[in-house]
């Protein structure tokens, strides 16, 4: 066709070499700059779609191992956790062993175990706390599996109605179960024999007793104390208190008097008159004597003497007067030098001689006082009850430490409060237990089953109205919510997910469903109360162990997967890599022998065209 040119043969095959060098080149080139051999299906079919599967794979692991990443994270959250509540339940521990020290029934013991007790509920709430805290990424593994079990609102209600009795509640709950609640008893009060005892020997106290009934609106379970304070010859003070109800008593003052003046002393013909005062203050036991004419008068202060208040001193003189008026008018004073007895102002008795003309008949007169040799002391309290006893002087003044000094007695009051359950298991507190052996007193009273504890608040004013009329009720409990799995986490192990492990979350709460940890109970007054804490404790230490068991099994089973499936990603990745990663050098030192061959194509394309060119030689 005209226009066109046309190439001779050895040209055409010189530039066919050319073209077929530089796509030679180009493909070289194109696997320099990005490191593969096989970059399309086009490249090889073969080995592209199985380095494919081989980097999905690859791939699909990669993302596994993320996610077991985030699930040892959230059980290394729950170790951490747990760590800290085994701590704390090792504090608690020490608590429990320092309450033993401190279980005598002195005011300090008791004090000082109440303080622990109140120690240890603080520990309590914190290991809940803990438990709380633990969670990762909205899963936490030691805070239980939502099952949760407690007294129903109208079993509550109902006890509540009981007069005297409050905040009726169950805790640790561990099973179902009905709890019938019965108070009774008649409120009598008695007390401790050991500290009656104790307070006679210690003050020289006769007859000491406690009596009377608990009041039904002011009643008390506090122990009764009696302190004495003085000295011998000196005013005695003794202060008994009920509660807060104190009374103060004082005795033995020693400011009695009798004084003797002869005011006319006889004379021929004139009567005697001598005069005898009754000063100071008169005390219910003490002695008044006085001796005329060598016969003695004396004469004993009554309670009715020193009721009189300012009359007193008239009362005990009127009776010494009319003592001896009746011994002037019939008896060891008649025809004696005495004429008459009688009483003036102030308590003064006045004693007449008779009158002789040319005669003196004068008469002696002396006086003296004894202090009380004893004084009965009963006192009344709010609550019902009453302190009686008899101080014997000598006895006082004969003890240790001249008898001053605190006793305590514990009160006993006939009240009881007995919870039974559903299998027939009783458990009672009562008034007359001695301290430390499941005594009833007010405040809260806790009544352990192996179902779980009941708890009531005890108003200590109130309680001998429901125990007057027998009041009862239950307290019932149950589930109040299903066990879940929210918490537990499953960690896949292949891409394929046919293999995974599931991490079941455990309860570390100190409830009936998880450590079954509970509170103190009583303040800690019984033995037996810091006994069951011990036991709750040995309780919480091996589900610790047995959660911190759990938790290190899957920690170890995860974090091996985790090392396994990122060497196997690798493994798949390297293999990936063999099928379509260039060999740089190689493919380097191809690219530049067609590099050499494309110049030398150049070459001989020129040489062919030489013939073309000798044409241009003829012009």
């Amino acid at each position: 066709m005209a226009g066109n040119v046309t190439l001779t043969a050895s040209m055409r095959t010189n530039l066919l070499q050319l073209q077929s060098t530089q796509a030679g080149i180009d493909k070289k080139q194109n696997i320099l700059s990005t490191g593969n051999k096989i970059n399309s299906a086009l490249d090889g079919p073969t080995s592209f779609f199985a380095a494919k599967g081989l980097n999905q794979r690859a791939g699909d692991l990669s993302s596994l191992k993320d996610a077991m990443g985030q699930s040892i994270s959230t059980i290394q959250a729950a170790d951490k956790g747990l760590t800290s509540i085994d701590s704390l339940v090792d504090q608690a521990k020490g608590l429990t062993t320092a309450a033993y020290a401190a279980l005598g029934t002195d005011a300090a013991s008791v004090a000082t175990r109440k303080s622990l007790a109140a120690q240890f509920n603080t520990l309590k709430d914190q290991i809940d706390k803990l438990a709380a805290d633990s969670g990762y990424q909205g899963k936490n593994l030691i805070n239980g599996n939502g099952m949760s079990m407690d007294s129903t609102s109208e079993s509550r209600a109902a006890v509540n109605t009981i007069t005297g009795v409050d905040n009726a509640r169950v805790t640790n709950v561990i099973a179902p179960d009905t709890y019938s609640i019965r108070i009774k008893g008649d409120g009598s009060v008695e007390g401790k024999t050991a500290d009656i005892s104790k307070a006679e020997n210690k003050h020289g106290l006769v007859g000491l007793q406690l009596s009377g009934t608990m009041s039904s609106t002011l009643g008390s379970f506090s122990d009764v104390q009696i302190e004495v304070r003085g000295a011998n010859g000196r005013t005695r003070d003794f202060i008994v208190s009920d509660g807060n109800e104190s009374r103060t008593i004082s005795y033995f003052d020693n400011t009695q008097t009798m004084t003797t003046n002869l005011a006319t002393p006889a004379t021929a013909g004139n009567a005697q008159t001598s005069g005898v005062n009754v000063k100071g203050t008169v005390e219910e036991g003490d002695i008044f004597s006085i001796t005329v004419a060598g016969q003695t008068f004396s004469y004993t202060a009554t309670a009715g003497d020193v009721a009189m208040g300012q009359t007193a001193s008239t009362n005990v003189a009127n009776q010494l007067a009319a003592s001896i008026s009746s011994a002037i008018s019939g008896g060891r004073l008649q025809g004696k030098d005495v004429a008459t007895a009688s009483v003036g102002g102030s308590g003064t008795i006045i004693l007449t001689g008779e009158a002789t003309a040319g005669e003196v008949r004068d008469f002696t007169v002396t006086a003296s006082t004894t202090n009380a040799l004893t004084k009965r002391i009963s006192e009344s309290f709010a609550s019902g009850t009453v302190v009686s006893f008899t101080v014997d002087r000598k006895l006082l003044e004969a003890a240790n430490n001249q008898g001053n000094g605190i006793s305590t007695i514990e009160k006993k009051v006939d009240l009881q409060i007995q919870v039974t359950n559903s299998n027939g298991a009783q458990v009672t507190r009562d008034g007359m237990s001695d301290r430390g052996d499941g005594k009833l007193t007010g405040g809260e009273q806790s009544f352990t089953f192996d179902t779980g504890t009941v708890r009531l608040g005890v108003d200590a004013t109130t309680i001998q109205q429901a125990a007057t009329a027998n009041c009862s009720a239950n307290i019932v409990t149950k589930q109040i919510s299903d066990a879940t799995t929210s918490n537990d986490i499953t960690v896949q192990l292949n891409e394929r997910n046919t293999n995974s492990i599931t991490v079941s979350a455990v309860n570390l709460s100190t409830s009936g469903q998880g450590l079954r940890m509970d509170g103190a109970q009583n303040d800690w007054m019984d033995r037996a109360d810091i006994d069951k804490a011990v036991a709750g404790l040995d309780n919480a230490k091996a589900t610790i162990r047995s959660a911190s068991q759990s938790l290190s099994t899957n920690l170890n089973i995860i974090t091996t997967r985790e090392s396994f499936t990122k060497e196997f990603s690798d493994v798949l990745t390297e293999g990936a890599s063999k099928l379509t990663l260039a060999d740089q050098n190689e493919e380097g030192a191809s690219l530049l022998m067609l590099q050499t061959r494309q110049q030398l194509g150049t070459i001989a394309l020129s040489l062919a065209n030489q013939s073309q060119q000798s044409i241009l030689r003829l012009f």
